[in-house]
């Protein structure tokens, strides 16, 4: 990667943040006293964040391309991953509910929920036959 991609990637990272962070704030009302707390949770959440998804698309890829099948291993790592993710928005949901009142808080949730919907798990296996 050159220099220059290099940065046009780093742009494009930040400013998927940015908009992001932005697109949370305007759906939560937000004092000026809140504001700064909630950046800072804000972009401490969605930059490990952006970089975890990154780094799952890129492996995606990786196996596609080269027409392999994820192998159990593939799957623990990815399992973790997410675990990663689902710790990192339990972080998140602290921090903000005690920097938010109770209404504010619910906003923010709706407003999580549009932005980065959570995985349903499917209910049991494969069922009988």
């Amino acid at each position: 990667m050159t220099p220059e991609q290099a940065e046009e990637a780093k742009n494009r990272f930040t400013e998927a943040i940015e908009n992001r962070v932005l697109r949370v704030l305007q759906g939560v009302e937000v004092t000026e006293e809140q504001l700064k707390p909630m950046q800072e949770a804000l972009i401490r959440f969605f930059a490990p964040m952006q970089i975890e998804q990154a780094k799952m698309q890129a492996e995606r890829q990786k196996m596609q391309a080269e027409g392999v099948r994820p192998t159990t291993r593939d799957r623990q790592a990815m399992m973790q991953r997410r675990q990663k993710l689902e710790k990192l928005r339990g972080d998140l949901n602290k921090k903000v509910k005690a920097i938010l009142d109770k209404k504010q808080y619910k906003t923010f949730q709706s407003t999580m929920a549009k932005l980065m919907p959570q995985p349903r798990r499917a209910p049991g296996g494969r069922g009988g036959r």
